[in-house]
């Protein structure tokens, strides 16, 4: 006859529990950049036409290889693209004039100026298959397999909730849909200063962090231009 008093299971399950509690205080928790770094764009009196002129001058990598950044992430007609933290909706028309009339571009931002911004400047070049969305911190709020392609570029190091951010991501993309982060290598000893104080780490720990999240590594892209910034490609799982 067998003993099945609570008293012994509670005994013969502690070793298990205590491991999990190890295990569990181990894991290192994501720190995702501090919120300064965004207050900035929150606020309603920010200045557009600065940071216009900032993300759309020639000096900015971004910009001026946002024709090879386009070609080589090879958006479609018809497809359905989130631009995330797409700041002044330069990637964003882009986009929308590749996925054509049967696409859907969701301009997805913290910002209610920078909102404003694409929600005009879309009009007056009449890409009627824009969508402004107004994110949060924690997430980029759209449904569950709304879209096939996700494209944060220069905005994954101001995600200040990672993990919520990429469960988002995952969430909203389609199945077999693609992860696109454009972003600045942070190299100690060889980036700028600016990298270095701006980025709070490096493509292979933001690499992991992904990973991590329920994605898989699918290529590094290189663009020509690109000097001090990467091109990686994600696919969800």
């Amino acid at each position: 006859m067998h003993d099945r008093s609570p008293g012994r299971t509670i005994v013969a399950l502690l070793p298990i529990l205590m491991t999990f509690a190890v295990v569990a205080a181990q894991e290192p928790k994501v720190t995702g950049a501090p919120a300064e770094l965004n207050r900035r764009f929150v606020d309603p009196e920010m200045d557009i036409d600065r940071w216009v002129t900032t993300f759309e001058g020639e000096s900015r990598e971004v910009f001026a290889e946002r024709h090879e950044v386009l070609r080589a992430i090879g958006v479609r007609e018809g497809d359905r693209v989130a631009d995330v933290g797409a700041g002044s909706g330069l990637y964003t028309r882009l986009f929308a004039k590749a996925a054509g009339p049967k696409g859907r571009v969701y301009a997805v931002e913290i910002s209610p100026r920078f909102i404003e911004h694409i929600d005009q400047t879309s009009a007056e070049a009449g890409l009627a298959n824009v969508v402004t969305v107004l994110g949060r911190v924690d997430s980029i709020t759209l449904p569950p397999d709304s879209v096939d392609l996700v494209f944060a570029c220069d905005t994954y190091h101001h995600f200040e909730a990672v993990e919520p951010t990429l469960a988002s991501i995952h969430q909203a993309l389609a199945r077999g849909g693609r992860f696109v982060v454009v972003e600045f290598d942070r190299i100690p000893g060889q980036s700028r200063e600016w990298v270095l104080d701006h980025v709070r780490a490096g493509k292979n720990e933001f690499r992991s962090e992904i990973e991590a999240a329920g994605f898989s590594f699918a290529e590094e892209i290189e663009i020509p231009g690109f000097k001090e910034t990467y091109l990686h490609i994600f696919k969800k799982k």
